[in-house]
């Protein structure tokens, strides 16, 4: 049976078949159904969550020795239905029917996961159907990303998104916070307007671990570090003096101010098993003189800084991780080299290379002795700066290879990007709402590596938007259409309309902008042709196409009002009105100089005029 669950199940039946049971129904509101909940070991999310379904009064709690279970309160505990997911990461056992359910797990997780489930159920159908669903994670490691570095959602809906993370069965989130972090040695850092408070750090960290979901921060430690060595103090840190964000590795005191920042990081994370210390696109490592004086090669002088700060990582107790593009080029001996405790984040977004590419270097990293993850995007640059949400094609096949190489290659997870800019200094992409539908995507394939990709955008249409008929709405089209059907589907979608009406108006500016003959792709005729007939054209195509803008830009700040604080809201408007603004700058000068030849060449006629008259 297919049911609109978004992760797919691993198995789901529905009920009766043979030697089943199953009468009245259960109607899709649980509240006051009595039920008692089970476990070995206490656990106060399970009983916030239960709670939350079936009402405070009428979740009674009881252990169990060997697993964890959740049961009408007339139904026995199924040890079989435990049993059968021996080996399986965060299964559960779901059965709704003989006018009950049962809920049987292994490990918290999975009765949490399972609990989930039922929410779903609940949320899309009335009554519930009779099912029995066994469900279980294809990896350990199902992740989501938060790139803090330009604009990112306020902060009481970064928690509410939080929360939704874990519907769809999320269990990690790497962090990327630059200067919102609230540094305690370093409080310099801090950005004096954006920063967390270290009261909403605590909340942000204490949101995650009530969902099941584990927190990796993620610290940039040798490039990207633009909000570091753009003090005055940091400076002659810098490789050379034009390159922002990188840092020399032999340059005095480099080492000391960047285990100082991870000291700071991780004393801010203390249950966090990992700590993600970037080290990506150093692009100008070994160009200045220090770098060419230590006589080794790059890959060396990056793997020799590393693994200084590597030591430092695990002496304060957390397990160091790395992106891989710095080691494309090493050799075996100077990969050996390398702090065999470093797990190494393989990530490549796309190309026709991008099996073999990663095989290569999945390969040449175990060889060496070091533990691997792969790393898809949900968001990246995908050779559109200005991208007003995901360019979706590429990010679903770059989903689906990743986890299909993580089955093959046996890699614990992978980690799904979500980047909010190209780099620290660029235009922002769209905003973090518009990409919930490749980040659930990438969760649907981490649950269930045999997920049906060609029934997820009616699946995701059900759940996510709450659409009655989703089915018949994504009939005939395709999983890559799903940012164009929005605005005609927007009358229908029930659930989660500001992220329909954000991604409508995004593609409202998208129209004027970049569709319908925009004023900039032929504003070089006024340069070079300033005929009469060329100048009245642009002054058309300004008059409609700056109408349709201006339209676009209330949209979207009716939009963006609910889902940014205000000065990120006006920074994201910028970028994506501030070019045409130049613009048409630029048409009313070419028009002002075609009228002042206009009016001079009017003027010499006049003048020959009065000439021969005289003669």
């Amino acid at each position: 049976m297919k049911l609109d669950l978004i992760p797919q199940p691993q198995y789901a039946r529905l009920l009766p078949e043979d030697g089943d049971d199953v009468s009245s129904p259960l109607p899709a509101h649980l509240a006051g159904m009595r039920v008692k909940l089970l476990m070995p070991r206490s656990d106060d999310r399970l009983l916030r969550l239960a709670r939350e379904l079936f009402g405070d009064a009428h979740v009674a709690l009881g252990t169990s020795p060997e697993a964890y279970a959740l049961l009408s309160e007339d139904l026995p505990v199924r040890r079989q239905a435990a049993e059968r997911l021996a080996g399986r990461h965060d299964g559960y056992v779901l059965r709704i029917g003989d006018g009950g359910l049962s809920l049987h797990a292994q490990e918290a997780s999975g009765l949490y996961y399972g609990l989930k489930t039922l929410l779903q159920l609940m949320r899309r159908y009335d009554p519930l159907p009779a099912v029995e669903i066994a469900d279980w994670a294809d990896l350990p490691l199902r992740s989501d990303y938060l790139d803090l570095r330009t604009v990112y959602p306020a902060f009481p809906n970064l928690l509410s998104y939080i929360a939704e993370m874990s519907d769809y069965k999320i269990n990690t989130l790497v962090v990327e916070y630059e200067d919102k972090l609230p540094f305690r040695q370093h409080a310099f850092l801090r950005h004096p307007d954006l920063s967390m408070t270290e009261a909403e750090h605590a909340l942000l960290l204490r949101t995650c671990s009530d969902h099941f979901i584990e927190v990796i921060p993620k610290q940039q430690s040798f490039g990207h570090l633009e909000f570091i060595l753009k003090h005055p103090a940091y400076i002659p840190l810098r490789e050379t003096p034009d390159s922002v964000g990188e840092l020399c590795p032999h340059r005095q005191g480099a080492f000391e101010m960047m285990a100082g920042i991870l000291e700071d990081v991780a004393a801010l994370h203390p249950d966090s098993r990992y700590l993600h210390m970037g080290c990506d696109e150093v692009w100008s490592l070994g160009e200045c003189a220090d770098c060419r004086a230590s006589g080794l090669t790059r890959e060396a002088s990056f793997i020799a800084f590393v693994n200084r700060l590597s030591a430092r990582v695990r002496e304060l107790g957390k397990r160091p991780m790395i992106w891989h593009d710095m080691l494309m080029h090493a050799s075996h001996e100077e990969l050996s080299a390398l702090d065999p405790e470093v797990t190494v984040v393989v990530w490549i977004y796309g190309g026709h290379r991008l099996k073999r590419d990663a095989l290569d270097m999945i390969g040449k990293l175990r060889r060496a002795g070091l533990s691997v993850i792969g790393a898809s995007s949900v968001r990246c640059w995908d050779d559109e700066g200005d991208q007003n949400y995901p360019v979706i094609r590429n990010r679903v096949a770059n989903i689906l290879r990743w986890t299909e190489l993580a089955e093959s290659e046996q890699l614990p997870g992978v980690i799904a990007t979500n980047w909010s800019a190209p780099f620290a200094l660029g235009s922002p992409y769209g905003l973090f709402e518009t990409s919930r539908y490749p980040a659930f995507f990438s969760a649907d394939q981490s649950w269930n590596r045999r997920a049906d990709p060609e029934t997820y955008l009616a699946r995701f249409l059900s759940q996510y938007h709450g659409m009655d008929d989703a089915s018949a709405a994504a009939d005939g089209y395709e999983i890559a259409d799903y940012y164009q059907l929005v605005p005609e589907l927007l009358p229908d979608i029930a659930l989660n309309r500001p992220v329909a009406e954000l991604i409508a108006a995004m593609i409202q500016f998208e129209i004027p902008a970049k569709r319908r003959l925009p004023l900039y792709t032929f504003l070089f005729r006024g340069e070079l042709y300033p005929g009469e007939e060329v100048m009245t054209s642009l002054r058309d195509k300004h008059r409609t196409g700056y109408a349709a803008l201006e339209a676009a830009k209330t949209a979207m700040r009716v939009a963006i009002e609910p889902l940014l604080p205000p000065d990120m809201a006006e920074l994201f408007i910028a970028s994506r009105f501030y070019r045409f603004g130049l613009y048409e700058a630029k048409l009313q000068a070419i028009a002002s100089a075609a009228a002042a030849r206009a009016a001079a060449g009017e003027k010499r006629s006049t003048d020959e005029e009065e000439e021969g008259r005289h003669a």
